[in-house]
């Protein structure tokens, strides 16, 4: 099973995909919702040898390769989804409703690779100490390259339907730079001159090198909350590919320049503070999910005269908000004498109401990694 097999110019037929009532497909979507991912990624890879190219299948093909080769293979399989969604769309069906599958069975995808991914690092067995010994950070660094690439190229074909895809593929990519932490090792020292090298001469050598390489090489961002090699790759990219537009503008490349300011542009449009500050925003997001439930319960008293009041101060005194003595102010069912928080909404008085999801005809419900799941399964 390998991804070339969906890599490079693919052959554009009448009527491109398969039906939703092909028979083919349905055995495919019955294997993915019993969570037989590796049968349905082989029957995947008979249709697309015959070059039937249905993006469906094309995501069931694409998690099979993951789960045989592992994280060497995002950098392929990154690389050959933007390629489909660029040059090789045509040759991809079906044609009825082509956005709307791109868009769920990608959905489907990025979650599936981020449970897989977050399920092997909680369980820390024999694959996880695999990829810790054999995974370098240089592959990390192509795959993470690679996500950049298939980010975009979605927008253009999915517009503000991209934006689930782009969530879950913001979560791979946190977790493959917290990965690539793990794996750096730090260059070899220099070796020492010969005893009869001038030292003064070795001395200016390696100067003029190191600046060279400072030359070629991007500063990474300074040390603090606002970014780390660890937790903020976004930003470090964000800040590369500033550096490469002034540089591009200074040598008169406009038409690169112009490529790299689109890109930009639209991270500036969709900038999520959480992605690019993660350490930032650690403390606060544990402590919101922790108190979620007494949090809600205020959700109702926006439109208060108390809590625009209180609203104003904190707008205007942060510290004054603060230190403010709030025992007079009756703001929220939870501060009433005699209140219990059974009551409250969330709580275990009144069930939650909840839409019912509509089903996606022939896609399987988003399935967590089993915790019998083996390391064979790779």
């Amino acid at each position: 099973m390998t991804i070339q097999l969906i890599t490079g110019p693919l052959q554009v037929s009448d009527s491109p995909g398969l039906a939703t009532i092909d028979p083919r497909f349905n055995d495919i979507a019955t294997l993915v919702q019993e969570g037989l991912y590796e049968d349905a990624a082989a029957r995947s890879e008979e249709l697309l040898t015959e070059k039937i190219y249905d993006i469906r299948i094309i995501g069931y093909f694409v998690y099979g390769v993951f789960l045989t080769e592992g994280i060497r293979a995002m950098e392929g399989i990154f690389h050959s989804l933007a390629e489909i969604l660029g040059d090789q769309l045509e040759a991809v069906g079906p044609l009825k409703n082509r956005e709307k599958h791109i868009q769920t069975i990608l959905n489907w995808l990025m979650k599936q690779l981020a449970k897989k991914l977050q399920y092997e690092e909680e369980k820390k067995a024999g694959l996880w100490e695999r990829w810790l010994s054999d995974i370098t950070h240089d592959e990390v660094q192509v795959a993470l390259d690679a996500a950049d690439e298939f980010r975009r190229s979605l927008v253009p074909v999915l517009e503000e339907k991209a934006t689930p895809i782009l969530d879950g593929l913001a979560k791979i990519n946190e977790w493959l730079s917290r990965f690539q932490s793990l794996v750096y090792k730090a260059p070899e020292p220099e070796p020492e001159p010969e005893s009869g090298e001038d030292e003064t001469e070795a001395e200016e050598t390696i100067i003029e090198n190191n600046r060279s390489e400072q030359k070629n090489t991007e500063p990474a961002p300074a040390n603090g909350p606002f970014a780390s090699s660890e937790e903020a790759y976004p930003l470090q990219l964000l800040i590369r590919k500033i550096q490469a537009f002034d540089r591009l503008i200074h040598e008169g490349e406009m038409s690169r320049a112009a490529l790299v300011a689109d890109d930009i542009n639209h991270i500036i449009e969709h900038f999520d503070p959480r992605i690019y500050y993660p350490r930032l925003f650690s403390g606060y997001t544990l402590q919101y999910a922790t108190h979620i439930n007494s949090l809600s319960a205020f959700e109702e008293h926006k439109a208060s005269i108390e809590w625009q009041a209180m609203q104003e101060l904190y707008k205007v005194d942060l510290e004054s908000f603060v230190h403010f003595d709030s025992a007079g102010v009756q703001l929220g069912i939870s501060e009433r004498p005699g209140m219990n928080t059974s009551d409250m909404a969330g709580g275990r008085g009144e069930e939650d109401a909840y839409e019912e999801r509509p089903e996606d005809e022939g896609y399987p419900e988003d399935e967590a990694p089993d915790g019998d799941m083996e390391d064979d399964e790779w």
